[in-house]
This record gives C-alpha cells, sequence and structure tokens, in this order.
C-alpha cells in the first residue's frame, strides 16, 4: 500500500473512533472532589485486564465476553463531601456532545429514594451501536462514562459495578 493511501486510511480510522469518544469537560471539578475517578482503557488494555477475569466465574466470563468487542472505556467519577459543588451546567456540557443523528438517548432513570438520576444514550452507526454513553448523577456524586466499540445493548447491564462503570438496573421481565 503507498504512504499516501495508508496515512488517508489511518487518518479516516482515527476520526472515526475519535468521532465515538465525547469530551469529558469536567477536569475543573477534581480540585473540588474528596475522591475522583479515572479510567482510560484501550483495546489493548481491556485485554490485557480481561486475562484477570475469571471464565469459571459466570458473572466474570460474561464481561470478559462483552469487552471483546469494545474499543475503549472511559471514564470520569467524582464524589463531593457537599451537595451543589457541581453544577448540571457541568452534567449539560457532555450532554450536548450527544446528538442525533447519531447519538439517541434510549434510558432515564430517576429514583426518587435516592435522588439518582442515570442517562444511557447509544451511538450508533450503519444500524449497529459503536458506542455508549452513561452519565450517572446524584447530589454528591457524578459519573460520566463512555464506551467505544461494538456494544452488545442487551448485556450492557452485565459491565455495571466494572472497570468503574456505574450499576444499570436491569429491565424487568414480565
Amino acid at each position: 500500500m503507498r504512504p499516501a493511501r495508508t496515512l488517508a486510511l489511518a487518518a479516516a480510522l482515527a476520526a472515526t473512533l475519535w468521532a465515538q469518544q465525547f469530551h469529558f469537560n469536567l477536569d475543573h471539578l477534581t480540585s473540588k472532589a474528596s475522591d475522583s475517578f479515572d479510567v482510560s482503557l484501550n483495546t489493548s488494555l481491556l485485554q490485557f485486564a480481561a486475562k484477570f477475569l475469571d471464565g469459571k466465574d459466570p458473572d466474570e466470563a460474561k464481561v470478559k465476553k462483552l469487552i471483546v468487542g469494545i474499543n475503549g472505556i472511559y471514564i470520569k467519577s467524582f464524589e463531593f463531601k457537599k451537595d451543589g459543588a457541581w453544577a448540571p451546567a457541568d452534567l449539560d456540557k457532555v450532554r450536548n456532545q450527544l446528538k442525533a443523528p447519531e447519538w439517541s438517548r434510549m434510558v432515564g432513570i430517576k429514583s426518587g429514594e435516592e435522588n439518582e438520576n442515570i442517562e444511557v444514550w447509544a451511538r450508533s452507526e450503519n444500524g449497529k451501536v459503536s458506542g455508549v454513553a452513561i452519565l450517572a448523577s446524584q447530589p454528591r456524586k457524578l459519573t460520566v462514562c463512555n464506551l467505544v466499540g461494538n456494544i452488545d445493548l442487551d448485556s450492557l447491564a452485565d459491565l455495571g459495578g466494572h472497570f468503574g462503570l456505574p450499576d444499570i438496573p436491569k429491565a424487568k421481565k414480565k
């Protein structure tokens, strides 16, 4: 392959991957947080982490199978000692990047008891899910996740609690 074609192909691939990721725009919250958590796992790091999952444990086997098609998991999570340390505008900066036609909001969960909100957004490309965004907030906690790659939405809840992803309630079967 000619260098110009190789460069063009690499640029197109990079642009595709970059389009699936979004800017967190939340670094200013690190100094306000009592605890912060920042995960950035690309494909090779995910495959490395998968080696430590026990394939005999049913839950870990599911997670191991799910991360095969994922190209990256990116998470920023903050805990605060008091209410009001983060503003709704902080989350709006992220939400404003999740625009149609690529992104669509799939799930919105509001728990009055725990005062928690969870939103799940999906990015579609050629009829396939190529990215997921999870926004989870409480008065003293804010978590934003971006999963990049081929994601099985039916099994997405199984990833909750792993790699720092928030737990996503599963739909109750009728």
